[in-house]
């Protein structure tokens, strides 16, 4: 006789379920892009480089930077999380450039 085992699959359930993407953008070409960041990793250093490189290929785009929202990371940021959409909104934002999580 052989011996059997159970198995289990080591993976979890997913806790957040996928949703639909938003429509990409034709061009950046007369964007206002806002950098996010939740003041971990090297954001610091990554933010203006890519924002060098956005304006060098597109002279037209606009950048809210990171600075402007502050931290998303924190005591505060399911709040901070929460206020978003509205922020974005009246920054009239067209497109983001998120630099947090893992």
């Amino acid at each position: 006789m052989t011996a059997q085992y159970e198995t289990v699959w080591p993976r979890s359930p997913q806790g957040v379920q996928q949703q639909r993407r938003a429509q990409r953008l034709d061009s950046l070409d007369n964007v206002r892009v806002a950098f996010l960041w939740d003041y971990l990793f090297r954001g610091d250093e990554l933010f203006p480089v890519l924002a060098d490189e956005l304006r060098r290929r597109h002279p037209s785009i606009d950048i809210v930077s990171y600075e402007e929202f502050g931290n998303l990371h924190g005591a505060d940021e399911k709040m901070r999380l929460a206020q978003l959409p509205t922020e974005l909104r009246d920054r009239s934002v067209d497109a983001v450039v998120s630099g947090m999580g893992c």
